[in-house]
């Protein structure tokens, strides 16, 4: 079971079916409609309160703790060992995937969700430069919306706006400020004014974007974006691979730099599997299956599609696109530096329950001109003191 939907990630997927059935193995494949998996993890705890979990399930984050605890999940121990997770695997990859048990979920991806992506035709014709800082970066969308351009590709979802929050956060209050509000959910960190400065450019982002498309998904606004109908778009890694599906020349056309304000820090989200425990799927089944899926040159062509980068590090990225090879340099750099942080609105920070009261109060805030920042990080605070 899996949200990836979008022609990127529907090509990346193709790859994982092709592998399987080189090794006679066919696999019942269940996309759930939803970019961001909220619905996806919905009918995956329907199901699995059913007594009818599916044998493979996308997951993300904090939440493969949460499904350890109750013991449904294979451990993928023996693959770990045959594999060398603990040497080939990043430090960041193994602390989410490892619990008490070992290994309990297969990483697969690495993405960078504080990317800005540009149309460049469009960027030319307003004589603009590429926006490095937070107010040049606003500067453009006012410039693109006074020359009746759509500064920003958005679909109407919850956490695509929190996503751009996000951004925000890390331009105005710092990496360490990031962390301290939105990971550690620290209540003397959210009514700061580092936040309301961050709310506040939200807030005039608001007044100069209208959603790109009425059905709401991410894809169409990237489609916008290849259009020429809109000057950019803020999101992850994943992006790339809609891009490079539609055969748009990267970074020629579309190009790629790190959120404006953001250079030095890496917000990264990760998709992982997990094998779930039922008198059907045994744990030789499960440890067989995760064998395949764990094979190097698998995991190599299904990043090169989707647009992330490999959690193995004995995977070398000369055939990847220059905005992959450049996103993994900022991911070791910022490894090293200390300034790797995991994304909240993509459900790698936080618990999913204090991830969508936090992303539905940034989405009501874009949405709704008569709530005010200080409203809004008072309702922040709430959450963040209840945790």
């Amino acid at each position: 079971m899996h949200w990836w939907t979008s022609a990127g990630e529907q090509r990346a997927l193709q790859t994982l079916e092709q592998h399987l059935k080189q090794h006679q193995i066919e696999i019942e494949i269940n996309p759930i409609l939803g970019g961001g998996g909220d619905n996806a993890m919905t009918v995956l705890q329907a199901r699995a309160l059913a007594g009818n979990p599916p044998q493979l399930a996308q997951i993300e984050g904090p939440s493969i703790r949460d499904w350890d605890a109750i013991d449904i999940l294979h451990n993928l121990n023996l693959v770990a060992a045959a594999e060398h997770w603990d040497e080939q695997l990043y430090p960041a990859v193994i602390h989410v995937n490892k619990t008490e048990q070992g290994y309990v979920a297969l990483p697969l991806t690495l993405h960078r969700m504080n990317m800005l992506w540009v149309n460049n035709q469009l960027l030319k014709q307003l004589n603009l430069e590429l926006p490095t800082t937070q107010a040049e970066f606003l500067q453009a969308l006012k410039t693109a919306h006074q020359h009746g351009i759509s500064p920003l590709a958005i679909g109407e979802q919850p956490w695509q706006i929190a996503q751009i929050f996000e951004s925000f956060v890390i331009a105005y209050g710092g990496i360490d400020f990031y962390r301290q509000s939105l990971v550690e959910l620290s209540p003397e960190h959210i009514r700061t004014p580092p936040m309301h400065q961050a709310l506040q450019a939200l807030r005039e982002v608001s007044q100069w974007v209208s959603f790109t498309k009425n059905d709401e998904r991410w894809d169409s606004a990237t489609q916008a974006l290849i259009n020429g109908e809109t000057l950019f778009q803020l999101g992850g890694d994943w992006i790339l691979g809609e891009l490079l599906a539609k055969k748009v020349n990267v970074p020629e056309a579309i190009s790629c730099t790190p959120a404006p304000g953001s250079h030095n820090s890496y917000l990264y989200n990760m998709d992982s599997f997990v094998f779930m425990a039922s008198k059907e799927f045994n744990h030789a089944e499960a440890n067989q299956l995760a064998t395949l899926l764990a094979d190097k040159q698998f995991q190599t062509n299904f990043n090169r599609y989707k647009g992330s980068i490999p959690v193995r590090q004995d995977i070398a990225l000369d055939t990847f696109n220059l905005c992959q090879q450049r996103s993994h340099q900022d991911f070791l750099y910022a490894a090293k530096e200390g300034n790797l942080v995991p994304s909240m609105t993509d459900s790698m920070a936080v618990n999913p329950m204090i991830q969508q009261a936090i992303t539905n109060e940034i989405f009501h805030f874009f949405r709704n001109p008569a709530v005010s920042e200080e409203e809004v990080m008072k309702r922040i605070w709430a959450i963040a003191s209840s945790n």
